[in-house]
């Protein structure tokens, strides 16, 4: 592929949409892994013998993995070229799928979860800042969409992919499949990757060292954050949790003090200072903050109601989750040709109809009978799959609109980690909710019904946040 560098550093990429698919091949295989084990959970009790604190473990470690690289591996990628460290994440990421896939033991599998979460936080920062470098302002919008494309159908599909592959038992193979099936999409990504992905770098004067002191109070500042809340409601909030929290806002303050130091020295900083003057990638951080807390509480309600209230199997979870995905995915590739030119408007009519979604399932969680609530949750779970198709790639698109080339890897890695963090904010709002509906003394089903819909006000509560956000946007494309 032949490239040329602008004056400004930017790429001109023959055809980029073909290096869009490889990089989006990885993406998919980083969010699918997020949501599939949850499927495999009893499954691997069964056949490893993992106790209760082992499944939380093999579920938990690969988000904080995950959560914890996102910032530095988007630094890394300015500094030594985003190919390069995308490379290198997919191979780490194959490789550790596969381990996990020969796991023998629990202690392993927790071991190389950890593995895959650190080589997803090389690889997906990288998937923005490649977007942001060899697209103008139009195709960057479409790109968005293709990447709401694909997480969509990974996140929303993960749980009827994971039933699948547990039901077809693939050579004898069980939960072993959901790792193994990483393994030839990676090895064909890393090969395609090589010869259709551009390399690209930040321009020469803004890649100095890297901010090792930064690197490590930033991962101290997220293990105070992510620790607690990913891990702190499964194990009854132990005092470490509260601890961690505590001392969040310090670890916080010591790391951007120490960015400003950097940077008054004349040295870089982890995290490009600009950033934080710039009120449309804050205002985006938020967005995609409350975004996904929102989708994470109601990925979390709607199998628990259905399982743990009505008596359902998990596929039938799975079956709720079809029209989402198809929705969402559709409406996410179809958006994208308009984000461009009304973001604004697509974050506020996506989450209005967010909103209708939301009272539609909690009416049919309260008028559907049993044996038929799959067929009355559908049509909600349809129109969110449309709302969140056009919110989503607005929210990337307004999030890094105005970043420049030396802040591109910063960027990406803050908005992944804004992700992260909205997610588990909102599972442990969902779960907090829900533990209340196993302890309650009435009804099972009426418990549930009543912590379905306080998880609804919480999601709604979320979408009216993004809604005031988005007003507040200087100069937004509304």
């Amino acid at each position: 592929m032949k490239l040329t560098a602008t004056v400004t550093g930017r790429l001109t990429v023959h055809n980029p949409w073909v290096g869009l698919w490889v990089i989006l091949s990885a993406a998919f295989m980083a969010i699918l892994d997020v949501f599939i084990v949850i499927v495999a959970a009893p499954t691997i009790r069964g056949d490893l013998g993992a106790s209760t604190a082992d499944i939380q473990l093999i579920l938990a470690a690969y988000n904080l993995a995950f959560g914890l690289t996102l910032i530095t591996g988007g630094r890394l990628g300015d500094l030594y070229g985003r190919r390069r460290i995308f490379l290198k994440g997919i191979l780490l990421f194959t490789l550790s799928s596969l381990a996990a896939s020969l796991s023998p033991n629990t202690e392993t599998l927790i071991g190389m979860r950890i593995v895959q979460g650190l080589a997803a936080g090389l690889m997906m920062p990288q998937v923005f800042s490649i977007i942001q470098v060899c697209f103008d302002d139009k195709g960057r919008g479409k790109a968005f969409g293709a990447f709401a494309f694909v997480s969509g159908v990974a996140a929303t599909g993960a749980q009827l992919a994971g039933g699948v592959l547990l039901a077809l038992d693939l050579f004898g193979l069980g939960w072993r499949t959901i790792f193994l099936i990483n393994v030839p999409v990676g090895v064909i990504a890393w090969i395609a990757a090589r010869h259709f992905v551009p390399e690209s770098k930040a321009p020469a004067g803004a890649r100095p060292a890297l901010d090792l002191v930064g690197v490590v109070l930033l991962t101290l500042t997220l293990i105070t954050v992510m620790t607690p809340l990913t891990l702190g409601v499964e194990q009854g909030w132990p005092w470490w949790a509260s601890l961690g929290l505590i001392l969040s806002p310090a670890m916080l303050w010591a790391f951007i003090r120490w960015q400003h130091l950097r940077e008054a020295r004349g040295l870089t900083p982890l995290v490009v200072i600009s950033l934080t003057r710039n009120v449309s990638f804050i205002h985006g951080n938020f967005m995609a903050l409350a975004f996904y807390a929102s989708n994470a509480a109601l990925f979390l309600a709607i199998p628990h109601v259905i399982q743990d209230g009505f008596g359902h199997s998990p596929l039938a979870s799975g079956l709720v989750f079809m029209p989402l995905a198809l929705a969402f995915s559709v409406t996410a590739a179809w958006v994208g040709k308009f984000v461009s030119q009304h973001a604004g408007k697509l974050v506020l009519g996506g989450n209005s109809v967010l909103i209708l979604a939301y009272c539609i399932l909690f009416l049919a969680v309260y008028m559907g009978e049993i044996g038929s609530i799959v067929w009355w949750l559908s049509p909600g779970a349809l129109l969110a799959g449309i709302g969140m198709g056009l919110v989503q790639p607005s929210i990337n698109y307004l999030s890094l609109r105005t970043v420049s080339q030396e802040e591109v890897g910063s960027a990406s890695g803050l908005l992944n980690t804004s992700f992260e963090i909205g997610y588990a904010l909102g599972t442990v709002a969902a779960g907090i909710v829900f533990l209340s509906a196993f302890t309650d003394e009435t009804l099972l089903n009426e418990r549930f019904q009543a912590a379905f819909g306080y998880n609804l006000v919480f999601t709604s509560i979320l979408a009216l946040a993004l809604i005031a956000v988005v007003l507040r946007q200087p100069k937004a494309k509304l």
